[in-house]
């Protein structure tokens, strides 16, 4: 038995970590899934952020510097938020090949209903700082304001208060999600 448990426990371990690590849960060969493994963020078709490889990139054009808090994270302060929201943004997933494609191409419909056949939509988790740990809503210093049955890849955020909160923009499709990427700090100031 010990022998067994010194065997198996390191394998356990591997194998949760690797799953941990994978940004597209599900098998993307073939149509069933879309082989989102990353996307770009864009205000005014500029890139404002860049997900890639379980890592973020914050103006890679350098027409943003305003919201870059460093490398990985946003900031947006109280000017940032006309009438108490942020611009449009749109969002563009990329393949492995940093590619950007449209989901209709899998013959799918975006929008709807999440569980109807054929949808796509963006699931929005909101996490504490640095962590997996939901953050309830009123802790929350934004919000975003998404509309799946009217413009399905863009989406706005809400100023609610200042602080730091970390989002996860999540592809879902049917009843799970087939992009799950690292939450992205945000922080507002006021």
């Amino acid at each position: 038995m010990k022998y067994f448990l010194k065997l198996f426990l390191p394998i356990l371990l591997l194998s949760l970590l690797v799953l941990s690590c994978e940004d597209n849960p599900v098998e993307s060969n073939g149509s069933e899934h879309a082989p989102a493994i990353g996307f770009k963020l864009l205000i005014d078709d500029d890139i404002l952020v860049r997900y890639f490889q379980r890592e973020y990139t914050i103006d890679p054009d350098g027409n943003f510097e305003q919201y870059a808090r460093g490398d990985s994270a946003l900031v947006f302060r109280s000017e940032d938020f006309a009438n108490n929201q942020t611009e449009t943004i749109k969002i563009r997933w990329i393949d492995q090949n940093e590619v950007v494609f449209d989901l209709a191409q899998f013959g799918e419909e975006s929008g709807g209903t999440a569980g109807m056949a054929g949808d796509y939509n963006l699931l929005f988790q909101y996490f504490y700082p640095g962590t997996r740990s939901e953050k309830p809503a009123e802790e929350r210093s934004y919000r975003a304001i998404y509309d799946m049955e009217v413009e399905t890849w863009e989406f706005a955020l809400e100023l609610l208060q200042e602080g730091q909160t970390d989002v996860s923009i999540n592809l879902f499709h049917l009843d799970h999600s087939d992009l799950v990427p690292v939450p992205l700090p945000i922080y507002v100031e006021m």
